[in-house]
């Protein structure tokens, strides 16, 4: 239990150090709530909970979106795995798990642990804290609240967040699904019912 400990002392410190300066939805909070949900779905789904927990807070670290330089990032997280300890199997399935993580690639995972670790990454997609993601995302890359021009953040909700439930693999990931689902969509048409001259 000591070593597991240290092991993700030393992978949170990574990860604040990268992400403590985002504005875009993908900060060290972020993969702190992932990293939970995956352990709690792990748990649930009788996979490999410290895995998936070390997955969830990596997750981000090798994402097309948020670097310049994905081969260089995968270097040194691989990089930091050996350091702590972790076996080459180990590392070789956290990798392959947070390789599949990212909707916009449109790619199905191939291990149980990437199956967790995208549902865990989606879930946070929608729900309240799903919803702040959305525009602070959409305010980082500048984008508008409103358009129909296929760049607004509110065109993000039929673009991919609506999508998020019916995409998810896991039993436990779809039941905490169906509540932030559902204010998914009550907030998306009180935003059209206050937006003006919309109907």
């Amino acid at each position: 239990m000591e070593i597991i400990e240290k092991q993700l002392h030393e992978i949170k410190h990574y990860v604040f150090e990268t992400f403590s300066h985002d504005v875009s939805g993908h900060d060290y909070e972020h993969m702190h709530r992932v990293a939970q949900l995956s352990r709690k779905i792990a748990e649930k789904e009788a996979s490999d909970v410290h895995l998936c927990e070390v997955a969830g807070w990596v997750h981000d670290l090798i994402d097309h979106k948020l670097t310049d330089d994905v081969a260089k990032n995968k270097k040194a997280l691989t990089n930091l795995l050996s350091k702590i300890k972790l076996s080459d199997k180990q590392i070789q399935a956290v990798i392959e798990a947070i390789d599949t993580v990212s909707f916009s690639k449109g790619v199905l995972p191939t291990s149980k642990i990437g199956q967790i670790v995208q549902d865990a990454d989606r879930l946070d997609a929608i729900g309240a804290i799903g919803v702040a993601r959305a525009f602070s995302f959409g305010a980082s890359r500048g984008r508008p609240l409103y358009g129909t021009n296929g760049q607004s953040t509110i065109e993000h909700f039929d673009h991919k967040l609506f999508k998020i439930k019916d995409q998810l693999h896991t039993t436990y990931a779809k039941q905490l699904a169906t509540e932030r689902h559902q204010f998914l969509e009550l907030f998306y048409q009180q935003f059209l019912k206050e937006w003006p001259d919309i109907n």
